[in-house]
């Protein structure tokens, strides 16, 4: 009846997301069962990649039989709205109301920047399933907090070299008028030999780009990077294709810009742009094929990176737990079987470096079709292998890092 009872509160916060905030004081502080919170944006902006890591997660720790080594688990699930200051509420009533081991965060950058001092004071393991803010891979990391998501320079780092390895000299780039895009500028240069000739910022909400692809045409640059991702990202995508400039100068955007739920709003104009990411469906890997499948008999979409990161985040925790015998009350001991987890990555292999964030590969995926006619991505090739973000070296963590166990390497269909 314990097990019943456990399984069905899960269920309710998870089908529920504001469903943290109305536990009653106190709930679970005599559970014996390992208490996983998560803080995440499951409504609102941000919505589809937050639900993404939470299926993905509660995905993987349902093949693991709701059990991180061999210890029963009960997930608490908060939904922040995309608000940093609903996040910041969300995690004082855990703290509150919660005996948490782990707290799993898939929120935007200013949330985590808000709910990291809180969480990391109560000297709680954070995991965070999706891009955190720079400086917590540098000065200010902690011995507290972990990422299975790398930062976004890997990602502008790789274009850049995948640019020059195609022999691109000239290239426009599009992107928000926000601070991330001079810093992906910056990140893109440390690797790209040519010419950045324009940095184009469309108006917010821009549908119709007519003068970016204007000066796009009169430029003539070799290629064009897009920036732009949601709802923009896909309109400019369309927009590209239909003027016919991707006949001539191949688009590049970050995986974040066509992963697969969005690729049906673009339709053919997507074929053939170019993402760089640490997943793609195509990994020949027993874990990443058995991902696949759950996932769209579960959920009934397919899955994306988000799901990956949130996927690979259940094996990394059972990992370590399994090396602590499931306990938790020993925090080196956690931390150390964090550090050195050994866990079959449906990205082909991740590890962490001395900063806690992950060593990954990148490679290149081009929008294709399946044999069922299905706009999906393909492997071109490895761009970035076992890449390391620069930050780790302004981290004054220091610890003997120990390779995990390699994974299976990654085959191509």
């Amino acid at each position: 009846m314990k097990r019943l009872r456990h399984v069905l509160c899960a269920l309710i916060l998870a089908l529920s997301p504001g469903a943290a905030s109305a536990l009653p004081a106190g709930s679970g502080a005599s559970d014996p069962s390992i208490v996983i919170g998560i803080v995440a944006t499951l409504t609102g902006p941000g919505a589809i990649g937050g639900q993404d890591l939470v299926d993905g997660f509660n995905l993987g720790l349902k093949q693991l039989g709701g059990r991180f080594g061999n210890q029963e688990v009960r997930v608490v699930v908060a939904d922040d709205r995309g608000s940093p200051d609903t996040a910041r509420q969300q995690v004082r009533r855990l703290l509150e109301r919660e005996r948490l081991d782990v707290v799993l965060t898939g929120v935007s950058l200013p949330a985590m920047a808000a709910i990291v001092k809180p969480l990391v004071s109560a000297r709680l393991f954070v995991v965070g399933l999706d891009q955190m803010p720079t400086e917590l891979a540098g000065a200010e990391c902690s011995p507290w907090l972990f990422s299975v998501a790398p930062q976004a320079d890997g990602v502008h780092e790789a274009l850049g070299q995948l640019l020059a390895a195609e022999r691109v000299r000239r290239l426009a780039v599009v992107g928000p008028d926000r601070p991330g895009t001079t810093e992906a500028v910056a990140a893109l240069k440390r690797t790209f030999p040519g010419e950045v000739i324009a940095v184009l910022r469309p108006k917010p909400g821009a549908t119709l780009f007519s003068a970016e692809l204007a000066h796009i045409r009169e430029q003539a640059p070799d290629a064009v990077y897009s920036l732009l991702t949601g709802g923009v990202g896909g309109a400019f995508v369309r927009a590209y294709a239909g003027s016919g400039l991707k006949v001539e100068r191949p688009l590049y955007v970050p995986w974040q810009a066509v992963e697969r739920p969005l690729l049906a709003a673009m339709g053919d104009a997507a074929l053939d742009v170019v993402s760089i990411a640490a997943w793609s469906p195509d990994f020949d890997l027993p874990a990443n094929r058995r991902l696949l499948g759950d996932f769209e008999s579960e959920f009934g979409r397919p899955a994306t990176s988000w799901v990956a990161q949130g996927f690979d985040a259940a094996l990394l925790l059972d990992g370590a737990l399994r090396a602590t015998h499931g306990r938790t009350g020993d925090a080196e001991t956690l931390r150390t079987a964090l550090r050195r987890a050994e866990f079959a990555s449906v990205r082909g292999g991740m590890r962490f470096n001395t900063n806690h964030f992950p060593v990954v590969t990148l490679v290149a995926r081009k929008v294709v079709k399946d044999a069922k006619g299905r706009l999906t991505h393909e492997t071109r090739t490895t761009v970035l292998k076992d890449w390391r973000d620069r930050h780790a070296a302004e981290c004054p963590m220091r610890w003997a890092e120990e390779p995990a166990a390699a994974a299976a390497p990654v085959k191509k269909p």
